[in-house]
């Protein structure tokens, strides 16, 4: 399949063929629709301080998206093969004790998809099924930016405003 991956520790991205991901138990490939540009990937493009100490190449780029399922792995019952979804990009654990306690948004082991481990900026994507959410009439153009969306109504509702 066709990615944008960043392919060595040096400014710029490039379209590369890498092998497409087959989804795990637990997990649904996801065909992307839909994607969106932040600030992080353009941190990794330009390869400033903060990627040089962050990323690890090569890696395919990317965290805002949405597009189809098209296969579902062992395991997963509640998403289905033609399904519209958006995913959160912060992978966690699940078994430590911010996990276990509430506080997955803390937990010490989140890989982020596009900075941590493979990304969107791709035909396909593996996502773990209980990171995927379901679209329900929500197109995909705006199901790509439900990262972003989701960072400025959390700043709302912190602010009162």
């Amino acid at each position: 399949m066709q990615a944008i991956v960043k392919e060595r520790r040096a400014p710029g991205l490039k379209v590369a063929t890498v092998p497409k991901p087959s989804p795990g138990p637990g997990e649904v490939l996801i065909a992307v629709r839909h994607a969106g540009v932040c600030g992080t990937d353009v941190h990794i493009a330009d390869w400033d301080a903060w990627a040089e100490g962050r990323i690890k190449p090569p890696l395919v780029v990317g965290h805002e998206f949405a597009g189809e399922i098209v296969a579902a792995g062992d395991g997963v019952s509640e998403l289905r093969p033609g399904q519209l979804v958006t995913a959160e990009g912060h992978i966690v654990c699940g078994h430590c004790l911010q996990c276990r306690t509430g506080n997955s948004h803390i937990c010490k082991n989140t890989r982020i998809i596009g900075v941590d481990r493979d990304g969107a900026f791709a035909e396909y994507i593996a996502m773990p099924a209980t990171n995927v959410l379901p679209l329900d009439g929500v197109p995909t153009t705006v199901g790509a930016i439900m990262d972003p969306m989701g960072n400025a109504f959390h700043a709302v509702l912190s602010t009162e405003v």
